[in-house]
């Protein structure tokens, strides 16, 4: 099947739940004869996340179009990991934004750091350039290369070389490649009926996404 990848945008997602998490794919498979615990890996670790939005009436129509087009799980989508305690994110008023996006004229925030030399897939640390960020990266914070999501482990240095400590480094990095600090991912939606749009009579709706990381493409 070819799988095509949609992007949500970052616009969208005012979220009104925050779950990003990693799943490392291990099951119990209960105790071994000395009592101890046996875990069955059953496939490579991925991200996953079931956020929950709040779409005011102007959107709900938009939403409902990308959702359209995701066709249930034909397609993927590609998600800005939203996380306010991560990474604080400066916002305009909505509607003036809405109405830029409308126009064409909205630009998509991706705040970025330069790797400070290479990096193998599956590396514990990276070292960053983060001098031009706006905050110092923060322990615990997502970050992805290439729409491949990483965590923050822990940080050392300051400016032009600080170093990082990291999970799930999946992906190689050459020197000089820009890093997302707004950490990117390509998920699909593993619930045919998560995301609808459903509203009342407020006409706000808070759809909830259920979303598994995209890790064979």
């Amino acid at each position: 099947m070819i799988r095509s990848i949609i992007d949500l945008p970052s616009i969208f997602l005012r979220l009104s739940k925050v779950d990003w998490d990693i799943d490392p794919r291990g099951r119990s498979a209960g105790e071994d004869v000395r009592g101890g615990d046996q875990v069955v890996v059953t496939g490579f670790p991925r991200f996953i996340a079931a956020p929950e939005l709040v779409l005011p009436e102007y959107m709900i129509g938009h939403f409902r179009a990308i959702r359209a087009r995701l066709r249930g799980r034909q397609n993927a989508v590609r998600v800005a990991m939203i996380d306010p305690i991560g990474l604080q994110l400066e916002r305009g008023e909505v509607l003036q934004e809405w109405r830029a996006y409308l126009a064409g004229q909205w630009v998509e925030p991706r705040p970025v750091a330069l790797a400070v030399g290479s990096s193998l897939a599956g590396a514990a640390s990276i070292v960053i350039d983060e001098r031009a960020a706006r905050q110092p990266v923060r322990v615990g914070q997502y970050l992805s290369y290439q729409d491949w999501p990483f965590l923050v482990t822990g940080r050392s240095g300051a400016g032009a070389a600080v170093t990082l400590q990291v999970e799930m480094l999946r992906r190689a990095i050459p020197a000089g490649a820009q890093i997302d600090l707004l950490a990117r991912g390509v998920f699909l939606n593993t619930d045919l009926g998560a995301g609808n749009p459903a509203y009342g009579m407020d006409r706000v709706a808070a759809p909830r996404l259920v979303l598994s990381e995209w890790i064979t493409r």
